[in-house]
């Protein structure tokens, strides 16, 4: 366990990986450790006591979380282009989203398409 927390401890400083994802993923890993494992235990009283520790762990950081999400985090306007985003910083990136195609053939939708494989959207003839 110890080796496997150093291990991605240290991944976390590569660029391009976020350390603040792997460590919301430990975080929910040890509490989600909490609900699984508390059968483990024998005794009654120290099961239902982490059980609930576990659970009430769970719902609190996934509540706080969402709401910290939904409510603080701004979107950085250069990410919403991720092609465009890495060829700026790279001279030989070349993106394979396909995301043009998808819009062609009208399986991606931006609104105005019903996403009927014609590709052509309302107005088209």
């Amino acid at each position: 366990v110890v080796g496997g927390l150093v291990i991605v401890s240290l991944m976390s400083f590569i660029p391009y990986v976020d350390w603040a994802a792997h460590l919301g993923g430990m975080v929910a890993g040890f509490v989600l450790g909490l609900v699984c494992f508390s059968f483990k235990i024998r005794s009654w009283v120290w099961t239902v006591l982490w059980l609930v520790a576990g659970v009430g762990s769970t719902v609190a950081l996934f509540s706080v979380a969402m709401t910290y999400m939904y409510t603080d985090v701004e979107v950085n306007d250069d990410l919403r282009d991720v092609c465009g985003y890495y060829k700026q910083f790279f001279d030989d990136y070349e993106c394979r989203c396909m995301l043009d195609e998808a819009i062609e053939f009208g399986s991606w939708s931006f609104g105005g398409n019903d996403g009927g494989g014609d590709g052509g959207g309302e107005g088209k003839d």
